[in-house]
């Protein structure tokens, strides 16, 4: 997969063009998953914040720039996604897996 391609994809996807943007999206789908687990150590929400970097990808794809990286811009949109859910709590309020690493760390600072 070149960048001219990616770039035809995005160009296309602004457009409006759904199968660009699904092609796009498969290509990274994978990646991005292994990213988002690895962020949020746990498979379910990994596949969550997928589903989601997705959808917010496809409603914000008319404001990308063509020229730009899809590997950056969606992982731009996962990295704010799984921040988002560390920075939130379940439905019975316990804590998250990284909620005391996050805490040790701003205090360090």
């Amino acid at each position: 997969m070149g960048s001219g391609d990616e770039r035809y994809l995005i160009a296309a996807a602004r457009a409006g063009d759904e199968r660009a943007f699904g092609r796009l999206a498969s290509r990274h789908r994978l990646g991005l998953e292994v990213f988002c687990l690895l962020m949020l150590g746990c498979p379910d929400r990994a596949h969550e914040a997928v589903c989601e970097t997705l959808l917010r990808g496809w409603l914000s794809v008319d404001r990308v720039v063509p020229s730009t990286s899809a590997r950056i811009w969606l992982y731009g949109l996962a990295i704010d996604v799984c921040l988002e859910d560390l920075d939130g709590t379940d439905e019975s309020g316990g804590r998250r897996p990284f909620d005391g690493v996050r805490h040790r760390n701003e205090r360090s600072h």
